[in-house]
Order: C-alpha cells, then sequence, then structure tokens
C-alpha cells in the first residue's frame, strides 16, 4: 500500500486525534491530493516520528529519518485558507511498517504493511487494566499538584485560585476505556514523555505489553514529578502542529 508520507516531530497513536495546520508547499500539494473528489488515498496519508532531521528547511529534500513504524491518518476535519493553507484534524486509523520512499513527486509516498493489532495475552490485560486505571489516576494528580505549586510562586491567592480552576479544566479524569489495547493507546497518548519512549510504546506488538510498559512509566513519571524533576505541562502541548 503506498500512502503520502509526512513526518513529524510527534508520535501519533491509533484512535487519537491530531490538529495539524498545514503551511509547508509540499504538504499543501498533499493534502489537496488526499481531500480531492474520488482520490485513491482516500482522505489518508502516514505519519512518523523524526528521528533526525527536518521535514522542512535546509537539507530537507533528502528527508529525514524515521522510526520503522508509522501510523495512518484520516483526515476527519478539513479547512483550506484563501491563502492555500489548510487547518485539518486527523485521527490514528492504523500502526503500519514504514517501507521505501519515494521523493520524485511534489511529496513523498511511502510503501507500507499494517501491522496487527491484538491485545496479546487476554488474562494478563485484563489484570493490568485497573492497575493502570489507577496509576493513570495518581499520575493526573501529581501533575495537577506539580503545576500548581510551580504556578504559586510569587503569584497573589486569585491567580493560584485562577491556576487551580484551569488544571481542572485541562488535567480532568481520564476513565480508560474497557478495551486493553484502545486503553494502552490512550495512556501512551497522555503520558508526558520524551518522544523517544512515546515511539517504543508505539512499536510494542499488542495492547497487554503496551499496558505493562505503561504502567512503569506512569510510577516512574509521578515519582519524578513529586520530586520536582520534571517540567510542567503546558497548555502549548495542546496547540495546533505546524509542519
Amino acid at each position: 500500500m503506498r500512502l503520502p508520507f509526512f513526518p513529524l516531530h510527534l508520535v501519533l497513536f491509533p484512535h487519537l486525534p491530531l490538529p495539524l495546520h498545514i503551511f509547508e508547499e509540499r504538504y499543501r500539494a498533499m493534502t489537496r491530493d488526499v481531500m480531492a473528489d474520488g482520490s485513491s488515498y482516500g482522505g489518508r496519508f502516514v505519519v512518523s516520528f523524526i528521528t533526525a532531521g527536518s521535514e522542512v528547511g535546509p537539507g530537507a529534500d533528502d528527508g529525514p529519518a524515521t522510526g520503522a513504524v508509522g501510523t495512518v491518518a484520516e483526515v476527519r476535519r478539513a479547512e483550506r485558507f484563501a491563502d492555500g493553507r489548510w487547518a485539518l484534524v486527523v485521527v490514528g486509523a492504523e500502526r503500519v511498517s514504514l517501507g521505501a520512499v519515494d521523493r520524485s513527486g511534489a511529496y513523498a509516498v511511502v510503501e507500507v504493511e499494517p501491522l496487527p493489532e491484538t491485545v496479546g495475552d487476554a488474562a494478563t490485560a485484563a489484570e493490568l487494566l485497573p492497575r493502570v486505571q489507577v496509576a493513570l489516576d495518581a499520575y493526573m494528580e501529581t501533575v495537577k499538584r506539580f503545576v500548581a505549586s510551580a504556578a504559586s510562586v510569587g503569584r497573589e491567592s486569585q491567580e493560584i485560585t485562577d491556576v487551580a480552576a484551569s488544571l481542572d479544566e485541562v488535567l480532568k479524569p481520564i476513565r480508560l476505556p474497557d478495551d486493553p489495547l484502545a486503553a494502552s493507546y490512550a495512556v501512551a497518548g497522555v503520558l508526558q514523555i520524551e518522544l523517544t519512549r512515546k515511539q517504543q510504546l508505539l512499536e510494542l506488538p499488542d495492547g497487554a505489553t503496551r499496558l505493562a510498559a505503561e504502567l512503569n512509566l506512569l510510577r516512574r513519571e509521578a515519582r519524578l514529578l513529586a520530586d520536582g524533576a520534571m517540567p510542567p505541562v503546558s497548555r502549548d502541548d495542546l496547540r495546533y502542529n505546524p509542519n
């Protein structure tokens, strides 16, 4: 299967949304083709995490280095501006292994093979899911306390109250899906960790294995936050991602 190739400095997981601001010319052309009536691409392209180099700017014509696994993105909402830019909302559809990349056209196209989507050991996944939910709740509460504590330094009481209210809105409790595979992707999207670790989660073979890794990460990150060792989650993490 051949699909347009869109490397980014992020990791997209199946089932999760991603807003994109398309402004670079090659990706404008890609989006026009993806969204065209009767397009063979069916509103889809492949997002992959850039491990080295850049997708735009000097030296980008040879293409950046990416992970071996990417995610098919399906366009759910598209708005084209008068100057040719696009605002997209895409959702991760499925993981794929990346093959040969063709850069001879206006934008890169990549050969991909769908990867199996399995729960793995069902008994292990069922046992892990409630433990991951507890660890996720504790992690989110620790993030909230960390950010509120950092924001309170040198602030007046009303400002602190406003920050707390904002955090309650941004960091709402998350109820994981009952499906362990979907839950594993939800946790991967929430975790504020290095992108290389997110890519490793994407590449794990099944939901049970991913949940086990995430349980350890949630506990580790909560400990680090409690010790003041990690930066706060920023509202900027929720912004449109430019290409």
